[in-house]
């Protein structure tokens, strides 16, 4: 702790040295109808060379705040997507000026041309030096979506369907929401994911390579999702139904207040919605000994969601100080229930004879309840890099399941019948706290330090209560009942330097981590405790070759710690031949991943990554403790590779006609020996994603998407291809006031997703039929200024 506060002490030291004074220019970029005109690319220009001395993205709002050391003439330079270029008239700067310019208003290029008039949007994907941003915000087809089926649509991102995610074929993506950690995974974040309306959500952010002010867990990166603001002045909202219909029926309502004037912003919004589904799943294992086929299950399952509730509140309220300075509070609910009934038929075969017959009937009821708590302030000085940021959250989260199965197991060998049934109850809570400071500092024109510190307490009670039937009496099964505490703290630390030495622009940071892990196995009255500290060093590296081209290269360092669920050793049953359990014995997983990469304006980008990881957690099927079992368990497989080329093209094929087109081919290599039983499991993937947006007379708007994924290595498991096509068009009506939508999802579509595990003497082939076509119509309505 000493070695600790000497280094915050020296970083906060350097943060309120002083340096030469700033020129800082402020202003916004509106459209010609006056709204806000975010995205656009503001430069300053100095005289006569017109180089570039301070460049920026205009803000939600279409603010800017540039900043210079050096006195001199200088113009305005302001570039948008589909909108004239803007150049201001000579501006004569001195050092230690503030200066307010007037509000610039692009004007689009084409107003109408044919059949079809022309609104300058931003391109759907675009890629900057530490990150790749997907814009939702004006996309027709993320209406009716909720944000779980929006990322397994999202060019650069592998889901699974469980809340598993990866980025550029590499498995372990770190989920944010605004920035901050969601602490949950697997199905707990998959349920939150369903529970968010894609809708509600400005862009997404792919970190592949995030910087040292992020936190070092992900090892595939970072997904930041970041959610809508309010950028109207006055008072205004907007009410919305929706509803969509596949196998059944889905509906959600809501809508959303708004106040701002002056520096004064309060907003809340909220929904509510109702959704009933239906799929089914066919499974084979195939069970060896000795490389001899001993036997082979088939399993038949249907499922049905009747009926899944949820409802999302998110409210908050800033205030924008005359210094500059922003304060800011936002809470956000979300509330969720999944009612659903399955059904699991299963025949055992062996010696080319049916054995065994089973029937499974499962009942699951699971409920969660996620609050978020954030106070933010920001204390902006003299130029928009130098500020402080003082951020703290607060994040109670509940789940609880009252889930149970009941099994006849027809045994045509013996000749008998015999039940087994379990019932689970299961609260599970967690906590989590975290604090964190940040301080940029410019020391010139050119280069500034950023530095900062975060601490974050995350506490986990899971108490577990099994039952099993004995006759026709239930009793407690003390074997399987358990409580288990989990705590996590990290104490974080960094530092970033970035500059620029004429072409070139670069980045060096390094991020200390300490972490302290307690895991309390109550019922067994087992504690075990890990401490231990890690540094991860990253780098950027841009070059611009002119105004057009440009030639990138990063480096960064990750961790992926395990999770509560992954070490709790009890086991959790999902019928009587099938469970999992944890692995107290688990490592953290570290990976380093390398990329270069090009870029044609904002057009045409490819990327080249390699990626290296060792002591990689993976959860592995295996034949559970007796014959004709299926226990699936997390393990260290030893040492993974990943090779990935990307290429993204964004162009306007006409001036109503815009489209984006995404290509990602990986090689995934895992290799090492899992108990025995070695591991060499290797495969080529690719994938696809092109959408195209037209923009139409009479105010209407279709958007076409397709994607395309090959079949995908990871661990011992590999998937079979996924594709899919998806339409959406949009009419304003009521003076723009009001809108209507059409989407139609999976058009087209392979409606069976497979994949085959091979680990020792178990094979297991899936093939699952999801619900997931789907036609959903919505009407919206925008009132007040």
């Amino acid at each position: 702790m000493t070695l600790q506060l000497r280094l915050l002490t020296l970083l906060y030291l350097f943060a309120f040295a002083t340096v030469y004074g700033q020129t800082t220019i402020k202003g916004r970029i509106l459209s010609a109808d006056h709204a806000p005109l975010p995205g656009a690319t503001v430069a300053l220009l100095h005289l006569p060379d017109s180089t570039s001395s301070a460049q920026q993205q205009s803000g939600a709002d279409g603010s800017y705040q540039l900043q210079i050391n050096k006195k001199g003439s200088y113009t305005l330079q302001v570039r948008a997507l589909g909108f004239a270029d803007y150049h201001s008239p000579d501006l004569d700067l001195n050092a230690a000026q503030q200066r307010q310019l007037d509000d610039v208003r692009l004007f689009v290029e084409a107003t109408e041309i044919a059949a079809v008039a022309v609104s300058g949007l931003q391109p759907a994907i675009r890629q900057y030096v530490d990150k790749l941003v997907v814009n939702v915000e004006n996309s027709v087809l993320a209406e009716g979506n909720n944000v779980l089926e929006l990322l397994e649509k999202t060019p650069g991102i592998l889901s699974d369907g469980k809340g598993n995610f990866s980025i550029q074929g590499r498995s372990g993506a770190n989920v944010r929401i605004d920035g901050r950690e969601t602490y949950l995974t697997g199905a707990q974040l998959a349920n939150l994911l369903r529970g968010l309306q894609a809708a509600d959500v400005a862009k997404l952010e792919l970190m592949s390579n995030p910087s040292a002010r992020e936190d070092a867990a992900g090892t595939a990166g970072i997904i930041n999702i970041v959610t809508k603001r309010n950028k109207r002045s006055g008072f205004g909202g907007d009410a919305f139904v929706r509803g969509s219909q596949t196998r059944r029926s889905q509906g959600t309502v809501g809508g959303s207040i708004h106040y701002k004037v002056s520096g004064l912003n309060i907003y809340a919004n909220g929904s509510l919605g109702r959704e009933y589904s239906e799929d089914s799943t066919r499974i084979e294992r195939q069970f060896f000994s000795g490389g001899q086929l001993q036997s082979i299950q088939r399993q038949k399952e249907t499922k049905e969601l009747s009926p899944g509730k949820f409802h999302s509140v998110r409210t908050g309220a800033s205030y924008e100080f005359e210094d500059g300075g922003v304060l800011d509070a936002s809470f956000h609910w979300l509330r969720g229930r999944f009612i659903s009934n399955a059904l699991i038929d299963m025949e055992t075969v062996s010696g080319g004879a049916i054995k065994q017959l089973a029937s499974t009937k499962n009942n699951f009821d699971e409920q969660f309840n996620n609050l978020t708590f954030n106070v933010n302030y920001v204390n902006k000085y003299a130029g928009e890099d130098h500020f402080l940021k003082i951020n703290f959250d607060y994040a109670p989260h509940t789940n609880h399941y009252d889930n149970n199965f009941r099994t006849d197991i027809n045994d045509l060998s013996h000749s008998s019948i015999r039940t087994s049934a379990r019932a689970n109850v299961q609260e599970l809570s967690n906590t989590t706290y975290a604090g964190r400071l940040d301080y940029s500092k410019p020391f010139s024109e050119v280069a500034k330090l950023e530095m900062g510190w975060k601490a974050t307490y995350f506490f986990i009670d899971n108490d577990v209560q099994n039952d099993t039937l004995r006759g026709t009496d239930w009793l407690h099964d003390a074997n399987t009942s358990n409580e288990f505490q989990y705590t996590q703290h990290i104490q974080a630390a960094y530092l970033l330097y970035s500059g620029k030495i004429k072409r070139f622009e670069y980045q060096a940071g390094l991020r200390g981590e300490y972490t302290f892990i307690k895991a309390n196995q109550l019922t067994l009255g087992d504690i075990s405790r890990q401490r231990y500290f890690d540094l991860f060093p990253n780098g950027f590296l841009l070059y611009n070759i002119n105004d057009d081209n440009s030639i990138r290269g990063s480096f960064s360092s990750r961790i992926e710690r395990p999770g509560d669920h992954d070490i709790n050793a009890f086991r959790i049953y999902q019928d009587a031949f099938t469970y999992s359990e944890g692995n107290p014995e688990l490592k953290p997983e570290r990976s380093y991943i390398t990329e270069i990469g090009h870029a044609y304006k904002n057009a045409l980008i490819s990327t080249v990554s390699m990626s290296y990881g060792y002591d990689v957690i993976n959860w592995i099927a295996r034949e559970g403790s007796n014959p004709g079992e299926n226990l699936t368990r997390p393990v260290n497989i030893g040492n993974y590779k990943n090779y990935s080329v990307s290429v993204m093209y964004n162009h306007r094929i006409h001036t109503w006609w815009s489209a984006n087109h995404y290509v990602n081919a990986f090689h995934n290599r895992y290799s090492g020996e899992i108990e025995a039983v070695v591991l060499d499991s290797k495969g080529s993937s690719w994938s696809a994603n092109s959408r195209h947006t037209l923009e139409l007379r009479w105010g209407l708007r279709t958007e076409i998407a397709g994607y395309y994924t090959s079949g995908v290595t990871t661990g011992a498991m590999r998937t079979d291809e996924r594709y899919g096509l998806d339409l959406a068009a949009e009419k304003k009506l009521l003076g723009d006031r009001a809108m209507l939508k059409l989407a139609i999802t999976g058009l087209i579509r392979n409606g069976n997703p497979r994949y085959t595990s091979t680990y020792g003497d178990l094979v297991i082939w899936n093939a699952a039929y999801p619900d997931n076509r789907k036609i959903m119509l919505s009407l919206s309505y925008r009132f007040g200024d």
